[in-house]
């Protein structure tokens, strides 16, 4: 045992590359915990939960070096694993506690900062955007039964999709597609699935053994491909070396094709929440040690190599959550025993292309121009001049 638990340090000094220190940035200093961070579509501003007790967990924003941060819920709100913003970036929809009681779904206005209650729908376990944010896909349970709805992004007009039975979770609709992807315990064991949004068309992806169940899921941005996590139990007739259980990432496409373990099992890691870089080309996650006292964020390839540790030289932190961008990574952090927000600034080996979405938005708000008429044109001639005139009179003196 310990010559194996050498060898996976020795090994990990080679594969899990640290990087330094200073490309993180510290965006918050709250004194409750954060959680729960989004990237706004085009990467410019941060959604995030701030906890202070079970009665004052509120929702805030905050620009991407850390300014202008804005709160914008009171008393017990949240989002969840969902997805918040709209595909604009204009609306968020979120949890809300009514009365401390009774829970609601709201669409928040970023920019009149007005809200509004969905109504008619009880009990909702998750909701996603969906169709270029023209309408949110609302999943309503009560007693093992769970109705899909397709509303208006008003939240006016409600269509419901289809209703299904059983111990299912986790529903996601697939980007570009048509499919939803959720896990379910059909099989006597919890799997990942994917249907119609009929409920039509079932199909199980995953046949997990009885020891092991799936656990996250994420579609790749341009929905082809699944990432997800795997919790497995280790042999339990060595009962010195049984921690309990480990999980580990996999990929596969998504008609359930061309399986891959990206990270294998160990008994002192585990490997939590996933998120794709905008390009579909990495993959980052939370990297967590069996006694519970370190947490870091990884990036690797797609394909399971090129492991580096982006907190190596830091207090640690978690859920990390890919800018859309592709420049920086957001997750939170640990100082001094809070849990606060931090941006990774990743360089070029580590930065991924941007998304489709802010690839757009800058190709239609590029202005066209030759490099004289550029704004920054006469800036850069300014500061080399200032250069050569200071080397210059540093040569005098």
């Amino acid at each position: 045992m310990k010559t194996k638990t050498f060898f996976f340090i020795f090994i990990s000094l080679f594969i899990l590359a640290p990087a330094a220190a200073d490309e993180i940035v510290q965006l918050t200093d709250d004194t409750g915990s954060v959680i729960s961070p989004q990237w706004s579509p085009d990467g410019e501003k941060i959604v995030y939960v701030t906890s202070h007790s079970w009665y004052q967990v509120e929702i805030w924003i905050i620009d991407n070096d850390g300014n202008n941060k804005q709160q914008i819920t009171t008393g017990v709100s949240g989002f969840g694993f969902n997805k918040p913003w709209s595909p604009d970036g204009t609306k968020l929809v979120y949890s809300s506690l009514e009365y401390g009681l009774i829970p609601g779904i709201w669409i928040y206005d970023v920019h009149t900062e007005e809200k509004h209650k969905i109504n008619g729908i009880k009990n909702i376990s998750s909701y996603q955007w969906v169709f270029n944010g023209s309408n949110l896909f609302i999943v309503e349970e009560e007693d093992n039964t769970q109705k899909l709805w397709l509303v208006d992004s008003d939240g006016k007009n409600k269509t419901l999709l289809s209703t299904i039975s059983g111990e299912n979770t986790r529903f996601l609709w697939q980007p570009n597609g048509d499919q939803i992807l959720y896990i379910s315990n059909g099989s006597g064991n919890y799997d990942i699935w994917i249907m119609n949004p009929d409920g039509s068309g079932k199909k199980q992806l995953t046949s997990t053994p009885e020891n092991e169940y799936a656990m996250g899921i994420d579609f790749s941005p341009d929905g082809n491909k699944i990432v997800y996590t795997s919790r497995n139990s280790f042999d339990r007739t060595n009962l010195s070396a049984f921690k309990g259980f480990s999980t580990t990432i996999w990929t596969m496409d998504a008609d359930g094709a061309n399986k891959k373990q990206l990270v294998a099992a160990n008994e002192s890691l585990d490997y939590y929440y996933p998120s794709w870089s905008p390009d579909g080309t990495k993959i980052a996650f939370e990297n967590r040690n069996d006694a519970g006292n370190r947490v870091d964020v990884v990036v690797m390839d797609a394909d399971g190599s090129n492991l580096t540790i982006l907190t190596a030289n830091t207090s640690g932190g978690g859920f990390p959550q890919w800018s859309p961008k592709g420049d920086k990574i957001v997750f939170v952090s640990s100082e001094d025993g809070k849990m606060g927000l931090s941006v990774v600034n990743l360089d070029e080996n580590l930065a991924s292309a941007p998304s489709t979405t802010v690839t757009s938005a800058l190709a239609t708000s590029m202005p066209e121009s030759s490099p004289e008429e550029a704004p920054g044109f006469e800036i850069s001639i300014t500061v080399l001049t200032l250069l050569i005139v200071f080397k210059n009179t540093k040569k005098k003196n």
